[in-house]
């Protein structure tokens, strides 16, 4: 009577594959990164007893393969990622050797599909268990014999599976350039490093949200998803006309476009809205900000003391004051600080009109220690023109440049901004962070934009230098005419007749530093 042992091996790899391969050709392995071997056990206990789990192990190291110890399975003991096959050896052994008896060796993907198959067998005549199962291990390992592992991209489960994807924006940025740019960069709320809240069918991303000119784009850092890679453009943000409200262009598993609408709030939680693609319903998706710290959702930077958000100045007697939206976007107090030949005036002041759409916010001083004004000494007109002198006063960089109002100058390079943007004119006029919000005089010193933005280097992928924009003034002016009691706008210049060295001493007095708490 023939005694049985059924013992299981079980060996995994971590591999891809599209579809089953031919079951004979182990270099279906190239398109695989590693190999997980379980441990061998036996029903009465005892582990690898006859060293056939040693020798595949020694055998795939030879070949080249990484062998690990460890890995995650699914429920349904296939791989957690399809970076992963699992190899099962099975074999039966008989007490008395009477016949052959067999391992079977096969390796499959992620999917269940074999990708490979082979056997060995122990022979009817051996000398004892050790021997035959030595024979049948290496009878069974014969591919592997001459098979030298090298990894092939193109051969992997992903790129089968999704190589036939449209293709997506790609930018050359890692986590590493994009940590440094968001501690070193005067950065939006936005912006910054976020992780997906695993819910409803959303499933593990780790992305960069960066400004590029207008836009945001979500940037993939890492994904569970492996039809994304690192670099690729998941998404598109544009600033609607309410705070924290953007339009949003997203890409979803198939990298087909999807418009939908994202809000970010002071908790730091950005959510988008999105549909599930099995029932067809829409759900509120999040993701969390991991980088840089924040507070009641507005970037602390470390490294750096400022408090300045940028400049502004008076449009009116009475205490309103332009800026861009940007600096004063989610601040709960505004302090206007304005240099005098004989010291600083501080103010309270609030938001009274916010335009985030085209960036341009007007505040409204609320301090009784604040007396109207007997008359502005420049007017804010529309016109200018392609090489025009123009200047602008402000406080970049207030706590490194020091808290004293900077002048800079320079010409109108052009009439529209980034992509022909007709918001905006291009500058040759040096800006810094907490330049924005600052008045754009022409050279008879009447207003004719508000600086807000530089052309950012990194953001292009090229060298560029003094190459800035304004926002218009007519779209200051749109939002203005928003209020329902208003005074007329002055659109004439005290100081046109003035040397540049005289309309700044006079002009200084109208243009204030704006710190928000």
């Amino acid at each position: 009577m023939k005694h049985l042992i059924t013992p299981l091996v079980t060996c995994i790899l971590f591999v891809v594959s599209f579809s089953a391969f031919a079951q004979s050709d182990v270099s279906v392995l190239n398109g695989y990164k590693y190999i997980y071997l379980r441990p061998l056990t036996y029903q009465d206990g005892t582990s690898d007893k006859w060293g056939i789990r040693n020798a595949v192990r020694e055998k795939l190291m030879a070949s080249g393969l990484t062998v690990l110890e460890a890995v995650t399975l699914t429920p349904q003991g296939t791989p957690a990622n399809c970076l992963t096959a699992v190899c099962t050896i099975d074999h039966t052994n008989n007490a008395y050797q009477a016949a052959s008896d067999y391992i079977y060796l096969k390796i499959f993907n992620c999917q269940g599909q074999t990708i490979y198959a082979s056997q060995g067998a122990t022979g009817a005549v051996v000398l004892s268990f050790q021997q035959g199962w030595r024979k049948a291990t290496k009878e069974a390992l014969r591919d592997f014999s001459s098979y030298k592992y090298k990894f092939d991209e193109k051969s992997t489960f992903e790129s089968k599976l999704f190589g036939s994807l449209p293709p997506v924006e790609k930018i050359d940025e890692n986590e590493e350039t994009l940590k440094k740019y968001f501690s070193e960069t005067a950065i939006d709320p936005i912006e910054g490093i976020y992780k997906s809240y695993q819910a409803q069918g959303m499933t593990y991303y780790k992305v960069a949200i960066k400004k590029f000119g207008t836009t945001y784009k979500m940037i993939i850092i890492d994904a569970e998803y492996r039809a994304w890679r690192p670099g690729e453009v998941k998404a598109y943000f544009e600033q609607s006309s309410m705070t924290g409200l953007f339009s949003v262009k997203w890409y979803m598993g198939d990298k087909r476009p999807y418009e939908t609408f994202g809000s970010f709030g002071d908790d730091a939680i950005l959510t988008i809205e999105l549909k599930d693609n099995q029932t067809g319903q829409k759900r509120q998706d999040k993701f969390i900000k991991m980088f840089p710290l924040t507070s009641n959702g507005r970037n602390v930077n470390t490294g750096t003391k400022i408090k300045a958000s940028g400049s502004g100045f008076f449009i009116s007697t009475d205490g309103l004051v332009a800026t861009n939206a940007h600096v004063v976007e989610g601040s709960q107090n505004i302090t206007l600080s304005i240099s005098h030949e004989t010291g600083n005036s501080k103010y309270k002041a609030k938001i009274l009109l916010i335009d985030n759409k085209n960036d341009v916010a007007i505040l409204k001083i609320e301090d009784e220690n604040f007396t109207s004004l007997a008359k502005l000494p420049f007017g804010i007109i529309e016109d200018a023109e392609i090489g025009e002198k123009v200047f602008t006063i402000g406080y970049p960089l207030n706590d490194i440049m020091g808290s004293n109002y900077k002048v800079n100058d320079g010409i109108v390079s052009s009439k529209s901004g980034i992509a022909d943007d007709i918001r905006y004119y291009q500058i040759s006029v040096p800006l810094q962070p907490g330049n924005s919000g600052g008045p754009l005089f022409n050279k008879q010193g009447n207003i004719i934009g508000i600086t807000s933005a530089r052309l950012n280097s990194k953001a292009v992928g090229t060298e560029v230098e003094n190459v800035n924009y304004a926002i218009k003034s007519a779209y200051l002016l749109n939002l203005y005419n928003m209020l329902p009691s208003r005074s007329k706008i002055n659109t004439s210049s005290q100081v046109a007749n003035k040397e540049l060295k005289d309309q700044i001493k006079v002009l200084k007095d109208f243009v204030c530093l704006i710190v928000v708490n």
